[in-house]
């Protein structure tokens, strides 16, 4: 009797093995994509104008691009350098959500920390009104110190003990024509969803 041979036996398996192990991969691969893509979320971009007046208030308006949950926004301003050299950091200011509002007068965040204003999206306006431009509500952080002397008919009555705190407020009426950078950023991705330079007008 002749011994049976299993040659042929071998590559089979070999190549069946391979195939099993290769599908594997493919599909622990594929699992990994397909969960790390969906974790990953694009952040909101939005075009957002601001307008800032003296003597009358200051607008923050939504030009175009994505509609943003107003839970997550964050509108940070700081003084360019027409206000003086390497200011940024030190005149950088989160506003109070507070102070800003819609077209109907409601806060962009109550004191019991609900809100009215779910979203802002192309087309809408927030705003801040001409008294919550004082700087003890708009750049608290930058002017820390209140004062008693009046000034141009104006609803303010602020001389700092430091005055150099004065030239850096937006509402002193020597720094007409001067800018600042409005920067709104997504709290939740921590992105920049927009940047933009703003005018101090009359």
């Amino acid at each position: 009797m002749e011994p049976v041979s299993h040659d042929a036996v071998s590559p089979v398996i070999g190549v069946m093995l391979m195939l099993v192990v290769v599908i594997i991969i493919a599909a622990v691969v594929s699992a990994f994509a397909s969960g790390t893509m969906g974790n990953t979320a694009k952040p909101p971009s939005a075009t957002i104008k601001g307008i800032f007046s003296q003597s009358g208030g200051m607008q923050i308006i939504h030009t175009g691009g994505d509609v943003l949950p107003t839970a997550n926004l964050v509108f940070t301003v700081s003084n360019d350098a027409s206000f003086g050299q390497a200011l940024g950091t030190m005149t950088t200011q989160v506003l109070d959500k507070k102070i800003i509002t819609d077209s109907k007068g409601n806060q962009l965040i109550n004191t019991d920390g609900t809100t009215n204003v779910t979203s802002l999206g192309p087309g809408q306006t927030l705003y801040i009104s001409q008294a919550n431009l004082a700087p003890k509500y708009l750049q608290p952080q930058v002017v820390p110190n209140e004062g008693t002397i009046s000034f141009g008919g104006r609803i303010w009555t602020y001389t700092m003990e430091k005055p150099s705190y004065w030239k850096m407020c937006f509402v002193n009426p020597d720094n007409v024509g001067k800018t600042f950078t409005l920067l709104v950023s997504d709290k939740s991705s921590g992105a920049v969803v927009a940047r933009n330079t703003v005018v101090v007008e009359p």
